[in-house]
């Protein structure tokens, strides 16, 4: 009886071990979860750790106008986002979440009704050394926007809320930005502060060579908002170049002067870019020209003030004798075009054209 108590109690023992060795599984290990920081983006609701086997949600969004947000993945693994974030399960190990940023460059929705001018390109020249000395110079390249007012309706003259920002201070700094409006008081007699254009300003003596992506949101009272982005090449001084055409004109003085030799006809690019080969001024003394016949460079989609003036040199051969200056009008004129593509056309001084004409620009000087 004794021998068999000791062995009932070896057996017990050995099914005491064993129970203990076969018991309930362990718990899931719990593992760490990382995510690198960045100013660029935000990580909402993302747990520190996590067990494995369980499902982990959260969610990635934007802090910056410049991104938006492309793969999300954990240890190299991508992870798709649903309604309600990113979610993955949890593998039996450390996790590093990693999330990739895709740059956004250009927008331009068509539903803002706000635009970039038909002039506007993708370079900027900065500063000249020679305008960088003189500190009282302004040096701007102004950047026209296009209001489409037949959607939009009129702005309102106070600004709720605007923004200039670039996504490079190095190249172009926030502070090199600013918009000028176009009021209705500027080209309706008698009309309002109400805001029916302008253009983004930007300071060329505060820019450096390289490229930049700016962003312009324009928020009124009694009206909607608006965005643009737009990426730009700063470039050196002088290295800007832009396609211009060769158009002809011809000059009829009605002027009770005929001293051609001092009377100047000149083209004023009014969408000059700065530091381009395409050059602001170009004026012709009418003795230069053959028949009253020449040729102006043309930069193509920009338009041109002609004005006309009378200057004799003083006896030191420099400056002009104030008694002889005389400015002349320029005769409104209508060339080649249909209502479709518009026509060339002289009015109020400013030169329109549409097209290069196979004929020469009509222009007529009067007292």
């Amino acid at each position: 009886m004794k021998k068999f108590c000791l062995i009932m109690a070896g057996v017990l023992a050995v099914a005491a071990i064993g129970l203990t060795a076969c018991g309930a599984p362990a718990d899931p290990a719990v593992h760490n979860i990382t995510c690198a920081e960045n100013d660029d983006y935000r990580v909402i609701d993302l747990s520190a750790k996590g067990q494995a086997g369980s499902d982990i949600l959260f969610d990635v969004v934007s802090e910056s106008v410049f991104y938006e947000i492309g793969e999300v993945s954990y240890n190299g693994t991508p992870i798709e986002k649903g309604s309600l974030g990113y979610k993955f399960t949890m593998p039996d190990e450390d996790v590093t979440i990693e999330v990739r940023l895709t740059p956004v460059t250009e927008y331009d929705d068509p539903d803002d009704y706000l635009s970039w001018g038909s002039t506007v390109i993708d370079e900027i020249s900065v500063a000249s050394e020679k305008d960088m000395g003189y500190t009282a110079l302004e040096c701007t390249q102004e950047l026209p926007l296009v209001f489409d007012m037949r959607k939009f309706g009129e702005y309102n003259n106070v600004l709720d809320r605007s923004e200039i920002l670039s996504s490079d201070q190095n190249v172009i700094p926030d502070e090199a930005l600013s918009f000028d409006p176009l009021l209705a008081s500027e080209i309706i007699p008698g009309g309002t502060n109400t805001v029916r254009g302008g253009s983004l300003v930007v300071d060329l003596k505060k820019i450096a060579p390289g490229t930049a992506t700016i962003y312009l949101y324009l928020d009124y009272n009694n009206s909607g908002s608006a965005a643009l982005m737009r990426t730009f090449t700063v470039t050196e001084y002088g290295e800007i170049e832009i396609d211009t055409l060769d158009v002809p004109f011809v000059v009829k003085n009605n002027t009770s002067y005929d001293d051609e030799e001092n009377i100047t006809i000149s083209f004023t690019d009014s969408d000059p870019v700065y530091g381009s080969n395409a050059p602001e001024r170009q004026s012709f003394k009418l003795s230069e020209l053959t028949s009253g016949e020449g040729t102006f460079g043309y930069a193509v989609g920009h338009t041109y003030s002609i004005s006309a003036s009378r200057a004799v040199l003083s006896d030191d051969g420099i400056h002009y004798d104030p008694d002889s200056m005389v400015s002349f009008s320029v005769s409104d004129w209508v060339g080649p075009g249909s209502s479709v593509t518009g026509f060339v056309k002289i009015e109020d001084g400013e030169l329109t054209l549409p097209n290069v004409p196979a004929t020469p620009v009509q222009i007529t000087m009067n007292d």
